[in-house]
């Protein structure tokens, strides 16, 4: 154990965003119960987090270009980083959370089970009976990225068992739903109307993230349907604050984000204390349907 222990020399691991996921990371619970566990984890070792921001036109923080940290997370990618700064950081033992395979610089990667999410969202809805539902989802790069397989595995699922179900996909120019003028709130307005007005007449529907889900229950009251009794809503992550003004609150997976957090220092640690161990592993945890 001393042996192991003497390869953190710093006591120190670097948390690294993307400038233009930081207004996403300030206001969005989710992530911020995945920065939560990370802190969390992180005392509990007797170890800091320090956090930075990289981006194309942005050197290392001065601190971790100088290996001033033992290891580095990473959220959600390193797309634009130079290349230099790149290889100023192959030095260190990488892991990312929630993000797709980053091909310039292989590190572990901690995340949610999207399959699962996608399955047990689809399961629920044939559970309660509904022939005909949807899957709604905002259009951003990175979602769609990170969301692919949960429309793969609910559309599979509802294919299995008879249902039919169509993708509804929310144009959305940022990951931040909750930053929105008033013409982006229009369109994502008039796309739900259309949709619910149409002869589609879905009953039940799963909603990839609870940003849009309380987007969704105002424009759906505006157009005479009545959540939870004219269409059932089964939404995700499990924001507590996004979900606390909705009546009824709608059923919701959690994601465990907070696990999310704790499960990446972990394997950090792991990898620093291993560092003959050349493998990338992708670590996913497992969803829970809150009722």
């Amino acid at each position: 154990r001393i042996i192991k222990e003497s390869v953190f020399k710093t006591g120190n691991v670097a948390f690294l965003v993307s400038s233009d996921s930081l207004q996403v990371l300030s206001r969005s619970p989710v992530m911020l119960d995945v920065l939560h566990g990370i802190e969390d984890s992180l005392a509990g070792c007797g170890m800091s987090m320090l956090q930075g921001v990289i981006n194309a036109g942005r050197q290392l923080p001065p601190i971790v270009a100088r290996g001033g940290v033992d290891g580095v997370i990473i959220w959600p990618n390193l797309e634009g980083v130079h290349d230099e700064v790149i290889e100023t950081m192959r030095k260190f033992k990488i892991v990312y959370v929630m993000t797709a395979i980053e091909e310039r610089l292989p590190g572990d990667r901690i995340q949610n089970n999207n399959r699962q999410i996608g399955r047990m969202a689809a399961k629920y809805l044939h559970s309660k009976g509904h022939q005909k539902v949807g899957y709604i989802t905002p259009s951003a790069l990175d979602l769609q990225r990170n969301m692919c397989n949960r429309w793969l595995a609910f559309s599979n699922y509802t294919g299995e068992v008879g249902i039919e179900a169509i993708q509804v996909i929310i144009e959305q120019s940022k990951t931040d739903l909750l930053e929105m003028d008033s013409e982006k709130e229009d369109r994502v307005f008039q796309e739900i109307r259309n949709i619910f007005q149409s002869e589609q007449r879905l009953t039940g529907v799963f909603v990839t993230c609870d940003s849009l889900t309380a987007k969704l229950y105002p424009i759906l009251r505006s157009i005479g349907i009545e959540p939870g009794k004219d269409l059932e809503i089964v939404s995700c992550n499990h924001e507590v604050p996004l979900l606390a003004g909705l009546d009824p609150k709608p059923v919701t997976i959690d994601i465990q984000a907070e696990k999310i957090g704790r499960k990446a220092v972990e394997q950090l640690r792991w990898r620093i204390t291993h560092p003959e161990d050349e493998s990338q592993m992708t670590i996913e945890i497992e969803p829970k349907l809150l009722i």
